[in-house]
């Protein structure tokens, strides 16, 4: 933009014209504005958690330990067992109960925390070897630091950062998944529990399956199915869907580490609790804690600081665990009510109650946030809705996945994609024994609808099933795994 000359006694100077001006300043009152939102945003979020604290820890209602003498803790890496369970350890033991841990993963693709241990830029498959072993140290230290012995500690030796592709893709596929870290396709650890095990998933569930039907446990612990970390959604899946396909019945805790700036705040604060994130705890999860004394806490924060590689790079998170008590959820199984051919959205039909507004994307792309599933059934089709906050979008894909049951006998997948006016079945996550051709597909504004004939199913009773959101092959939301029952 040209600027006015004019001429002073100390010479030609030049002067912004008064457009130029108010454009600076409603550029600079702009940037402000945003700064205000933020920090305003931060601080209603600081003040809600803090709030929810207080609120939460006095409605949480208590789950006694004491009650089993056999539990099975799942960890997808090495640490996830003590920051979620080492006072239930404690107390189990002290109660004269048997306590037993998998770890899913050996926590070796943590690229930061291996380069800050071994002072590397570069990593090389034998560096992040190395750093499964040292991890899987820690763990060993930690826990004999709660009272359990070695022989209580099994070590899978599954990729890291690898679990979904296990879950999803490489599930009963020909060829095994390949960590690109340890440049692999089997185990390289000596003391995995399968030694040289291939990278699939159907080894996954054979291994649990195994573990499970030798251990007998009365109380199986395992993550959260709505955590953020898909290592961490993973392993919750394939432990549900090994106790699904064994019929196995026992007590079910899930317990949750990510999602978001969750434990608020960071760093120890041990006179505070663990209560579930705001969003969560309005959704069909039903929360219990296990209350820790003084002793129990102080030897917590002690194991805790056994795993010094992670200790490292996020010592504020882990000690974040360090509370009054610790946190679990159970999230129950769900009836498909008869279809009586109304309305398929209706809350009779809801089997699904998803968080919204929880990650900052999905407040500027309601049309993929995911707020709820529905599911009913007649004597010729299965009826599945989903609802999201706001309208549909052509260039959001919506995925569905679905694994079929009959009397607890294992028939298949089917992996199902709505993209714009289509829906294709993804055929190689697709099981042989499955149909979608004369499956119809509806949209209307932010629901979209799904009928599946029955017999192109396999004649299922029960559905395990999940629901996400990508856009340009970035994953937006994700619904929990959730059991459906076709009664």
């Amino acid at each position: 933009m040209p600027r006015f000359k004019a001429t002073t006694s100390e010479g030609e100077v030049y002067r912004k014209p008064k457009k130029e001006k108010r454009i600076r300043f409603k550029r600079k009152y702009i940037l402000y504005a945003f700064v205000i939102w933020i920090v305003a945003n931060v601080l209603v979020f600081l003040a809600r958690e803090y709030i929810s604290n207080y609120f939460f820890s006095a409605q949480l209602p208590q789950l006694q330990v004491e009650n089993y003498k056999r539990i099975l803790i799942f960890a997808p890496h090495c640490d996830d067992e003590t920051l979620s369970s080492a006072g239930v350890i404690q107390k189990a033991l002290l109660g004269g109960s048997k306590v037993k841990v998998v770890v899913m993963t050996n926590g070796d693709g943590f690229t930061r925390a291996a380069g800050q241990n071994f002072g590397k830029i570069r990593l090389t498959p034998d560096d992040y070897i190395r750093f499964g072993y040292l991890r899987q140290n820690e763990t060993i230290h930690a826990l004999e630091d709660l009272g359990l012995r070695r022989e209580d500690i099994i070590f899978l030796g599954y990729p890291d950062r690898g679990l979904r592709f296990l879950w999803e893709k490489y599930f009963d596929s020909k060829v095994s998944y390949f960590s690109p870290l340890t440049r692999t396709f089997k185990s390289p650890y000596s003391n995995s529990y399968q030694r040289g095990v291939e990278y699939k998933g159907i080894n996954v569930v054979k291994n649990i399956q195994s573990i499970i039907k030798s251990y007998e446990p009365d109380l199986i612990i395992y993550p959260y199915s709505r955590d953020q970390h898909p290592d961490h959604w993973a392993t919750s899946a394939f432990v549900k869907f090994s106790i699904l396909t064994l019929n196995y019945k026992c007590e079910e805790w899930q317990y949750l580490v990510h999602r978001g700036d969750w434990p608020t705040p960071f760093g120890k604060h041990p006179q505070m609790y663990l209560v579930p994130p705001f969003k969560l705890a309005f959704t069909d999860t039903k929360w219990y804690q296990v209350p820790l004394d003084d002793y129990m806490i102080e030897r917590k924060s002690n194991s805790i600081s056994d795993y010094h590689s992670q200790m490292k790079v996020m010592r504020g998170f882990l000690e974040a665990f360090v509370r009054q008590n610790e946190l679990f959820a159970k999230l129950d199984a769900e009836d498909a009510k008869k279809y009586e051919g109304d309305n398929l959205f209706s809350d009779k039909y809801l089997v699904s109650k998803e968080p919204t507004h929880d990650i900052w994307s999905l407040i500027f792309e309601k049309g993929a946030d995911i707020e709820s599933i529905f599911a009913a059934h007649d004597s010729k089709n299965i009826y599945i809705g989903i609802k999201m906050v706001g309208s549909a979008k052509k260039l959001i894909s919506y995925y569905l996945h679905i694994r079929a049951f009959e009397n607890y006998k294992y028939l298949g997948r089917m992996y199902v994609l709505v993209s714009g006016s289509k829906m294709n079945v993804i055929k190689t996550m697709t099981s042989p024994a499955f149909s979608a051709q004369n499956a119809k597909m509806r949209r209307k504004k932010n629901q979209i609808e799904i009928v599946f004939p029955k017999k192109d199913l396999q004649n299922p009773n029960m559905l395990y099933l999940s629901v996400r959101t990508e856009f340009l092959g970035r994953q937006l939301d994700r619904s929990a795994w959730k059991v459906i029952e076709l009664k």
